[in-house]
């Protein structure tokens, strides 16, 4: 069973004669409920947005899901049992199928091998041939659209398959770059020869857990797909003929999906064992493996390239999705470190990539929006962690872009803070979640301290670490317009609230002002505010400048002088003197719409700051000049979330985390000027 989300008082209780029992996912399209029939099954039902009662093209591709799929034969995906109208926004009621997705059961236990990829292939490869004898092209088959259900693999997501027969001026070029084929890149929507490229690409996934293609830029993937070979190491002897035609540039040199059925059970001869059932969800997070045991000084990891496939804003493990997955925006996976789907491989600082230059591959566990980025030390390794929309967060050294093995979990919503610290001895993260609560991680047994924080009224926006009296403390801004303080010892609030913010509370930062230990809180409000942390008092008037809310803010010292730099809606970074409360010199201007995200550093033994922007790129500042250094970080399609700086043996490196649900480390070697 997915971990569910409780309702809300926005979300229906009853959706025709469906009792709705909790929020399984939400995603571009609609809402998908798990429901209750009135014969007590349980059902899978999705709702479209209530921005688009009104769209007529977002109700016609939003039933065109139900239609496709009731054309294909009931043993291959979730069945349709309903489709009806609740206050005039579309519904579709489907079979609930229970399982994970083949990407997220290959990230948790492996590439699968034998017998059990025999038959995945086999299985997978007689569902697309019954959608193809319907008539139907899927256009988006790829690991995250297969659900390993009880009784088989099962294809979800025909929110962009289309009749056969429609022609390539119908539609755009969408779908999953990564396992997209070539002629789907020039605008033609491609027909059921495109479907095989994809299922091909699923299985190299499947059977390696690398992706057949690579390519660490958009053009750099598109280019492997039109003119490379495939990459097949790992892919089973027997598999790799029929792979390597399937996965052919020309469409008319690939078979069809019914001759590569009987290849495939031609070349499998008959089990000498009962087969094993198929692969399931794992009931318990991934075990480390059991020989050597892990320390914590060998962590556990798996590759910086573990993650493939995307689904923004999807479902937990285990969810099959009504009908179909929502229609995701592309994304692209660039190659696991070495171009191989094999482990990182460490880069040594004195060898360290020149500035601007990424150290490593980008990392890409997270399936969603980046939000939240701390570093710290375990046991003497530098570590990051990284929080997301996916509601992980996850651990990685941070000399190799390896992760641990287990990601965090427990949150119910969004990870939008992170803060590394130390508590008796023992490195812990502390994250905090739009459920409303923050958690305490051990960051060496990767198991929670406790039970939740729980105070706020409202999702709880950022995190930072402090002491107070000798007492590590962590300081969290929410939506509810406050910022609380906790005891990390007792796991209870520590005094009254800091309340003053009009508005959601969307960043702190914890340190001292001349002895006083301080937090900075920024929001909604434009205002920039320092507070006294024992007393709870706000220090002087609130700090304005800013046009517009206030994201993000990071403190540091300037030429002595204590200083908090903070992001805006207006596009600007701004320096703040925290003994005068005012403005130190002029804003940090050439941004790319808002300013999302800031942190601050030394870089050489001059001052910086990073700060990332709504176009994606990371920017590095003299804090002395108001001046850029260097050319802007720039790789990320979408918005930078958020941002840190770190050394690394001795080099400065960036980190950025993106809207494009990446992670990218970034050297910071040798600036120029």
């Amino acid at each position: 069973m997915p971990t569910l989300r409780p309702l809300n008082a926005a979300d229906p209780r009853q959706v025709g004669g469906y009792e709705v029992t909790g929020v399984l996912g939400v995603g571009g399209q609609g809402v998908v409920y798990l429901g209750r029939s009135p014969s007590g099954e349980d059902v899978a039902i999705k709702l479209l947005h209530a921005r688009f009662t009104g769209d007529p093209t977002a109700r016609r591709r939003f039933m065109r899901e139900a239609e496709v799929a009731r054309q294909v034969a009931i043993f291959c995906t979730a069945r349709v049992l309903d489709m009806g109208a609740y206050d005039d926004r579309p519904y579709i009621v489907s079979e609930y199928v229970r399982g994970a997705s083949l990407e997220e059961v290959v990230r948790a236990e492996g590439p699968r091998t034998g017998g059990s990829l025999a038959r995945l292939a086999v299985t997978t490869a007689t569902a697309l041939a019954a959608i193809h004898r319907a008539g139907i092209v899927h256009r988006d088959f790829k690991p995250g659209n297969v659900i390993i259900g009880p009784e088989g693999p099962v294809v979800i997501d025909f929110g962009l398959s289309r009749p056969a027969e429609l022609t390539a001026t119908s539609t755009g070029t969408v779908g999953t770059p990564a396992y997209m084929a070539p002629e789907q890149f020039s605008g033609d929507p491609g027909g059921p020869a495109a479907d095989v490229f994809s299922w091909a690409g699923t299985i190299v996934y499947a059977a390696t857990g690398h992706r057949a293609f690579h390519g660490d830029t958009l053009p750099a993937l598109l280019h492997a797909v039109a003119t490379r070979d495939p990459d097949l190491s790992g892919v089973p002897g027997a598999l790799r003929p029929i792979l390597a035609r399937c996965l052919a540039k020309d469409p008319a040199s690939r078979p069809p999906i019914t001759t590569v059925l009987d290849t495939l059970t031609a070349a499998t001869p008959p089990p000498s064992t009962p087969p094993a059932p198929p692969p399931q969800p794992p009931s318990t997070p991934p075990q480390p493996p059991t020989t050597p045991p892990p320390t914590a000084s060998t962590l556990p990891v798996t590759g910086a390239g573990a993650r493939r496939g995307r689904r923004r804003g999807l479902v937990a493990a285990g969810l099959a999705v009504a009908v179909a997955a929502v229609v995701t925006a592309v994304a692209l996976w660039p190659s696991p470190p070495g171009g191989r789907g094999g482990g990182a491989t460490a880069t040594s600082p004195a060898s360290a990539p020149p500035y601007g230059s990424l150290v490593y591959d980008p990392l890409l566990a997270h399936s969603n929006d980046v939000r939240a980025i701390a570093t710290g030390t375990v046991d003497g390794m530098a570590v990051m962690v990284t929080g997301a929309d996916d509601e992980t967060a996850r651990v990685w050294d941070l000399a190799t872009g390896r992760e641990r093995l287990v990601p965090l979990t427990g949150h119910t919503e969004w990870v939008r803070g992170v803060a590394v610290t130390d508590l008796d001895g023992t490195p812990v993260a502390v994250t905090a979640s739009d459920d409303d609560t923050a958690r305490i991680w051990n960051l060496r047994t990767l198991e929670t301290l406790g039970a939740p924080l729980t105070g706020h009224r409202a999702d709880v926006k950022a995190v930072a670490t402090g002491v107070v009296d000798g007492t590590p403390v962590a300081v969290t801004g929410g939506a509810d317009g406050t910022a609380r303080v906790w005891d990390l010892r007792t796991r209870r609030q520590s005094g009254a609230p800091l309340s003053g913010h009009e508005g959601t509370v969307w960043a702190v930062a914890a340190g001292s002002l001349d002895g006083v230990p301080i937090a900075v809180t920024t929001g909604d409000d434009a205002t920039v505010r320092v507070w006294d942390l024992r007393t709870r008092e706000q220090l002087g008037a609130p700090m304005t400048g800013h046009r517009g809310w206030v994201r993000s803010v990071a403190l540091g010292e300037l030429d002595g002088a204590p200083v908090a730099v903070t992001g805006g809606e207006d596009g600007t970074a701004r320096v703040w003197d925290l003994r005068t409360r005012k403005q130190a010199g002029a804003p940090l201007t050439g941004h790319t719409g808002p300013v999302w995200s800031v942190a601050f550093g030394d870089l050489e033994g001059v001052p910086v700051a990073l700060t990332g922007d709504e176009g994606g790129a990371g920017r590095v500042w003299n804090l002395r000049t108001a001046r850029r250094i260097g050319e802007p970080l720039s790789g990320h399609s979408d918005c930078l979330w958020s941002v840190a700086l770190a050394d690394l043996a001795g080099t400065s490196v960036a980190i950025t985390g993106s809207r494009d649900e990446t992670v990218r480390v970034w050297s910071l070697r040798a600036p120029p000027g």
